[in-house]
């Protein structure tokens, strides 16, 4: 019983380095070169984000006041023109009587869209911020009046670069005063 056991495992043994040698021999064993490698997964984003940053700390109702929006370009071409468009939805008012009102409204209705162009050049590597002037009334006129549009909004900002869709950032509750 004991010697059956000892052939059988030293069979197992002998396929394996068999199989081992042909696959070798074969290039069954350590897979394509690098430059034959397909992907095999979904697309993993850059190290660093197309859209870096966004600073709205300045944008101010009334008054002309910018946001800044900071990109990366990482391909390896130059980029030569830029476009920004925010759409923002009012979602919340600070006056109570204007943010019950809004509950007839639809979404188109609360809804703004901007369209920001710029021709600034970005290497490829480098960082840059893109400075987008607004001039957002303090009130807007309605059938019952001048109201303020303080509030909290949900702001949609695509980034494009040399016309290509390059990020996206979705900011949920920007608040305007």
């Amino acid at each position: 019983m004991k010697a059956s056991k000892e052939i059988t495992g030293r069979n197992i043994a002998a396929i394996i380095i068999i199989l081992t040698i042909v696959c070798s021999a074969f290039g069954c064993i350590g897979g394509d070169k690098p430059s034959e490698k397909k992907p095999t997964g979904p697309w993993v984003p850059p190290e660093r984000p197309y859209v870096k940053s966004i600073d709205t700390s300045q944008l101010k109702l009334g008054v002309p006041s910018d946001a800044t929006i900071t990109i990366c370009n990482n391909g390896i071409e130059t980029v030569t023109k830029e476009k920004i468009v925010m759409t923002a939805t009012a979602v919340k008012m600070d006056d109570w009587k204007v943010n019950l009102g809004m509950k007839s409204m639809s979404t188109e209705e609360k809804t703004e869209e901007y369209t920001l162009e710029f021709d600034d050049r970005i290497e490829s590597g480098e960082s840059h911020g893109l400075c987008a002037e607004f001039n957002l009334p303090a009130k807007v006129e309605t059938k019952i009046g001048k109201v303020s549009i303080a509030g909290t909004y949900r702001v949609v900002i695509k980034v494009y670069a040399n016309d290509k869709l390059i990020g996206e950032k979705i900011l949920t509750d920007l608040h305007l005063t």
